[in-house]
């Protein structure tokens, strides 16, 4: 038998300090150096009282918490458990080791009611965008569009008929026939609902469970799910979202989607000058095409019509009815439109942007499989709205992160190219000098500093 081997005696009053113990080069130290949360604060003002209710927590510590979850794909109850033991969670969210975690509860409060009516997620994220901006890592002018299906948090079996209003007597008889077609059935129970043969539909049926979800297959030979449509508007050359929303399957369409993000990034006032966008043949519509050259953007798109040029249409008749003339003047620009959409892509700028195109798949796919992204977390609309938004803010994070990473470490190498390492001690002894002069009276120390050697400090 192998001798037990005791545990050694922790101490007792253990000394730590919470920064030694996150590496230098960890994601979150250097989230916390690059990004700046210090606007949170004042987005989320006006949401709290200043005179009734018990002192709330702080806003920042809430937004840090909910980003770790997505950070890491974390679910609630994991996120917290890992809260309470993770240094380097704790040390991310200013907590030592003893400071209490909040609530969870506190979070689903701010999540659902304080801040949901406001969009104060859509404008966290936003103002993410604004950060990578102002760090240069956004052109703005060529962007991509496209949008993903995101699986509802429900299951087909909570599928219900819409209720229509009928008579009590009607009721009843479909009540008292049912009955005696299977009478050896007593309840109706979820998992005992067969749909094999009956036709299901959005008009016909709502999910129980979350019933802004809807029927949808991305494809011809694809299963239909409850689903949402997860829609990205992302900056080609950096893969930066710029914009994000989710839409309901058959209620609203991705080109509608698309133009909604787009006056969306018009009203934050982030400073873009959107000169091309790029998308697949879903967004190739005539409507979609004009509104694009309506916006002085050029439209990369592939036609959902052929590529043989149209002729202006005529007529034989002039018409003074003011309807009628609208439509044929509509018929006109819209094949000056699919026109100059074919003049478009006959050129090699083209060609580039469909082969870029596909970074906004890239993104779609790093949400889903790192940040969970691939199904709902919660449910109903609203919800799902802030879970991409979120997604988003932290897929943006990683990229301003690194982006900031790599300026610092250029800049440090062009500083030692251009400023040796002896050089740059001649440079800095005499101003380490003069402000220790000006701020200490202990002359035995300003001597020290001068007489600092050269092989005593790097660059």
């Amino acid at each position: 038998m192998r001798p037990r081997k005791d545990k050694p005696q922790e101490e007792l009053f253990p000394f730590v300090e919470m920064a030694k113990l996150v590496p230098e080069n960890h994601i979150l130290r250097m989230i916390d150096r690059y990004v700046d949360f210090s606007f949170i604060d004042g987005l989320v003002d006006h949401t709290y009282s200043e005179t009734t209710g018990r002192p709330a927590t702080d806003p920042e510590l809430l937004v840090r918490i909910l980003l770790l979850g997505y950070l890491y794909n974390l679910s609630e109850n994991k996120l917290f458990e890992e809260l309470a033991m993770h240094a380097a969670f704790r040390w991310f969210c200013n907590l030592g080791f003893y400071d209490t975690v909040p609530d969870r509860s506190t979070l689903n409060k701010v999540r659902y009611h304080r801040w949901a009516r406001d969009g104060i997620f859509e404008q966290i994220m936003t103002a993410i965008v604004k950060q990578c901006v102002d760090a240069g890592l956004v052109s703005g002018r060529h962007v991509a569009v496209d949008g993903t299906k995101i699986r509802a948090n429900a299951a087909i079996k909570s599928l219900e008929p819409i209720v229509i209003d009928v008579e009590v007597d009607d009721y009843l008889e479909r009540l008292r026939l049912k009955k005696c077609s299977s009478p050896e059935k007593e309840a109706n129970h979820p998992e005992d609902k067969d749909f094999h043969g009956k036709h299901l539909s959005n008009d016909t049926h709502r999910s129980t469970t979350d019933p802004d979800a809807r029927l949808y297959r991305k494809s011809t030979g694809q299963e239909a799910s409850l689903s949402y449509i997860g829609n990205n508007l992302i900056d080609t050359k950096s893969r930066v979202i710029l914009a994000t929303t989710v839409v309901q399957p058959g209620v609203a369409t991705e080109t509608d989607a698309a133009l909604a993000m787009l006056d969306a990034l018009a009203d934050s006032h982030i400073p873009l000058d959107i000169t091309t966008m790029t998308a697949d043949k879903g967004y190739g519509s005539t409507g979609f095409i004009r509104s694009m050259l309506d916006r002085g953007i050029t439209p990369h798109i592939p036609l959902l019509a052929d590529s043989r040029y149209e002729q202006e249409p005529s007529w034989k008749r002039n018409t003074l009815h003011p309807a009628t003339y609208d439509k044929r003047l509509q018929k006109i620009e819209d094949v000056h439109a699919r026109n100059t959409a074919r003049d478009i892509a006959r050129t090699p700028e083209y060609n580039l942007s469909q082969t870029l195109r596909k970074r906004v798949e890239h993104v779609f796919a790093e949400a889903k499989q790192w940040h969970g992204l691939d199904r709902a977390r919660c449910r109903g609309l609203q919800s799902v709205r802030q879970q991409a938004s979120l997604t988003a803010a932290v897929q943006n994070i990683k990229r301003l992160v690194s982006h900031c990473r790599r300026t610092a470490t250029r800049a440090a190498a062009s500083m030692r190219e251009m400023y040796p390492s002896q050089t740059m001690v001649q440079l800095i002894r005499p101003i380490i000098a003069g402000l220790n002069i000006m701020n200490s009276s202990d002359a035995h120390d300003n001597q020290l500093i001068t007489s600092l050697p050269l092989t005593e400090t790097r660059w």
